[in-house]
């Protein structure tokens, strides 16, 4: 029999090092299991007031439980409902912040990327929007769980070459799914099974960009306060020049006692 677990978690957020504003938004709920993370796109006005109605749109509606739970047509039956109150959650946030931008021609283009986890003792639903990542820590290997919905992964996935008069810094940084940018959003999801001892990251690509992965995991494997983890990972961003602006939630699980 598997020992119990328990949740803990911590997330911090700075403007970097080249940005007036920050217009990244994030959420810690330990007691509903809920922690996300969204980037705002669209200047500083619109990229600011996306992300923070992603993050309080899906916070409210999982927390509350206003959302009537069905499955829309063709979706899977055996999606658990963790799943799928996650995701109903981030459609409403996507169909709010798209009327806004539409009724409102001062944030008309504003939309955010979203990348959350929905988590219990047993079991943690990711569903993420965009480029904002997720990756795990465990037994010292740093993996990402999310595929980031960029111009430039869409051509590697479809094997084809960039445009020569493309700036590859560019594609990479050009999002291909985000909220608000439509009535409708394709959100992408897995469903992990986490054991003690696991480290999930959930950021915006203000760390992804420019800090390589085995200097992120460098922090993780020495890192045991999660909040001061966490400011160690923003630090890390800005000696990397900081070009954006940078927010990190960790969330670990440990056995009980």
């Amino acid at each position: 029999m598997n020992s119990p677990l328990r949740i803990e978690a911590a997330g911090d957020s700075h403007v970097g090092r080249q940005r007036e504003h920050n217009e990244d938004s994030f959420a810690v709920d330990l007691d509903l299991g809920l922690f996300v993370v969204a980037d705002g796109i669209g200047g500083a006005a619109g990229g600011e007031i996306a992300s923070r109605m992603a993050v309080d749109i899906v916070h409210s509606s999982c927390r509350d439980g206003e959302l009537e739970i069905t499955r829309p047509t063709g979706y899977d039956e055996q999606v658990p409902p963790l799943e799928l109150r996650l995701v109903s959650s981030i459609w409403r946030a996507n169909e709010r912040i798209f009327e806004v931008g539409q009724r409102d021609p001062r944030f008309y283009g504003m939309g955010t990327t979203f990348a959350g986890v929905y988590a219990d003792a047993d079991a943690a639903c990711i569903a993420h929007v965009g480029d904002s990542r997720v990756y795990r820590y465990r037994e010292r290997r740093l993996e990402r769980l999310t595929e980031d919905h960029s111009l430039w992964n869409e051509h590697l996935n479809n094997g084809e070459q960039l445009p020569d008069d493309l700036d590859p810094l560019l594609a990479r940084n050009v999002v291909t799914r985000a909220l608000g940018m439509g009535k409708t959003v394709d959100v992408a999801t897995r469903l992990e099974r986490p054991q003690a001892g696991d480290l999930l990251l959930i950021c915006s690509d203000g760390l992804s960009g420019p800090v390589p992965e085995p200097e992120i995991a460098a922090v993780l494997e020495h890192g045991d306060d999660l909040a001061t983890t966490a400011r160690s990972l923003i630090d890390l961003a800005n000696l990397h020049g900081g070009p954006d602006n940078v927010t990190c939630v960790l969330v670990r699980w440990s056995a009980v006692g």
